[in-house]
């Protein structure tokens, strides 16, 4: 039988048993919350991490994961939907508004569909001063020049602005222009194939531009291109207008010819732009109707 020291002696020991019980609880359930602290936090800056490398990315190339996709019937609407999907590739803004207008890149490339010197001094709009301007004496567009006054455009800030719709009636301008560059140069091309009696009828050189419209197209090499090359399922004009904004109708004409597909300043290859416009189409009349009908406002 348990004497009463001996119970006293067993209940004392219980509960030395239960404090250290307790304390041993508190401590592991305090190890545990600070192993599940650390590892939130460790998620958290994960977490951080990898949305700031996605917006960098993003920032850098807005469309890598899901590009705009011109898509829409042939002719005008086909031609205002390449416009709407032209300024959103060129912009990386998804949403057409007025702030498009307002785009400068980091090279000094302006408004909805990035304009630079060149391409305005060429429709008439703007004189560089000491005919420097990018690529010819400068490493960006600096806009130092002075704009003529073409459609009322009479500044930098006016063109910025979109004043008098400029930027709109100089897109449809330059579609007209890239269009007569592409077709004349393919057309001398094809001639001086003729007289020189190049009968290959495999031979790009004796195409005219109109003869690559609704074809596949296959590039051998050039920018961002595998050694096994780049299908492009369908050309159209909407595709080969783009490119020529993209990279310059005369290198449009070269790949054309030879194959190799050439660039921009961010390395977007003009393949992506025949791609991304291979759904939508219209023809030079619809061109030269867009010109007028903007003129005429």
């Amino acid at each position: 039988m348990i004497n009463e020291s001996t119970m006293k002696t067993l209940i004392n020991e219980s509960k030395q048993s239960n404090k250290l019980t307790k304390k041993r609880i508190k401590k592991s359930i305090k190890n545990n919350c600070n192993k599940s602290r650390i590892i939130l936090f460790l998620l958290f800056i994960l977490i951080i991490t990898i949305v700031t490398l996605i917006s960098i990315i993003l920032s850098k190339n807005p469309f890598m994961f899901i590009r705009p996709h011109c898509k829409a019937q042939y002719g005008k609407s086909s031609l205002l939907e390449t416009f709407n999907t032209l300024g959103k590739l060129e912009t990386g803004m998804m949403d057409n508004n007025n702030e498009e207008y307002k785009v400068i890149n980091y090279l000094g490339f302006t408004g909805k569909y990035q304009f630079g010197e060149a391409i305005l001094k060429d429709l008439g709009y703007y004189q560089p001063k000491d005919n420097i301007f990018y690529n010819n004496g400068s490493d960006k567009n600096n806009w130092l020049g002075t704009f003529t006054g073409k459609y009322g455009c009479n500044n930098y800030q006016d063109f910025l602005m979109n004043k008098q719709n400029v930027q709109e009636i100089a897109i449809r301008e330059e579609f007209q222009y890239n269009f007569n560059i592409l077709n004349s140069t393919q057309n001398n091309n094809n001639n001086d194939n003729n007289n020189n009696n190049n009968n290959n009828n495999n031979n790009n050189n004796n195409r005219t531009l109109l003869s690559f419209i609704n074809k596949p197209f296959k590039f051998t090499g050039g920018c961002n291109i595998s050694v096994n090359g780049y299908l492009i399922k369908n050309i159209t004009m909407a595709g080969l207008l783009a490119a020529a904004h993209l990279v310059g109708a005369i290198n449009v004409n070269n790949a054309l010819l030879n194959g190799v597909a050439p660039c921009d300043e961010r390395k977007t290859s003009m393949t992506s732009y025949l791609e991304d416009f291979d759904e939508c189409d219209f023809s030079e009349y619809d061109v030269n109707e867009a010109v007028t009908n903007n003129n005429n406002k």
